[in-house]
């Protein structure tokens, strides 16, 4: 797999993009990149994956790149675009100029078993952030809790908070309330006043 290829894979399985037609029309204008990929939800980029060649001048991918960034500007389009290069080692002008109208990832053409992993690290500000799931992150709340409480302070109210915690603020309030309620009641009913 190029490694062309694998920046489609991950952009599209990971980051929601969606591939354009080869080739695409900026108004009457009509591009043609190795790739070109659209965000889709709420990203609004433009990818434009272009495979560099290290024998070849890069000023046909200056060209392309600036006249399609310029089409955008006409258009009066917002998207961001990014320039994806891969295969080749981008020449360090090539790379300063085409960042003056665009974000640039010269991401080259990594080899071995950490290849794919090379190229999402080089992909990772295209992608949503993603979380460790909440059970690896959460501490065990509960046990210290528990722990931390004196055994005098044990008991049906203690559960009852515990129990309510993760539904949050307002149901430790309604079962403090509750509690509150039911031991005012008592008091009353034994005394037959208020305190």
């Amino acid at each position: 797999m190029s490694t062309s290829d694998r920046v489609v894979e991950i952009l599209t399985g990971e980051g929601g993009y969606r591939s354009l037609p080869r080739p695409f029309k900026i108004g009457t204008q009509a591009f043609d990149f190795t790739h070109a990929l659209i965000a889709a939800d709420r990203a609004n980029d433009i990818v434009i994956v272009i495979e560099v060649k290290g024998d070849t001048a890069d000023e046909a991918v200056i060209r392309k790149l600036l006249a399609f960034t310029r089409a955008l500007d006409v258009q009066g389009s917002k998207r961001p675009v990014t320039a994806v290069l891969t295969a080749g080692q981008a020449r360090a002008n090539t790379v300063q100029t085409i960042s003056k109208v665009c974000r640039v990832l010269p991401v080259g053409s990594p080899h071995g078993p950490d290849a794919n992993a090379a190229v999402r690290d080089w992909l990772a500000v295209l992608l949503p952030l993603t979380q460790p799931p909440a059970v690896d992150t959460m501490l065990d709340w509960e046990a210290d809790l528990r722990a931390a409480v004196p055994a005098g302070a044990k008991g049906a109210l203690m559960e009852g908070l515990v129990e309510a915690a993760p539904r949050g603020k307002g149901a430790i309030e309604t079962v403090l309330a509750e509690e509150i309620a039911t031991i005012a009641k008592a008091v009353i009913d034994d005394d037959g006043q208020a305190i």
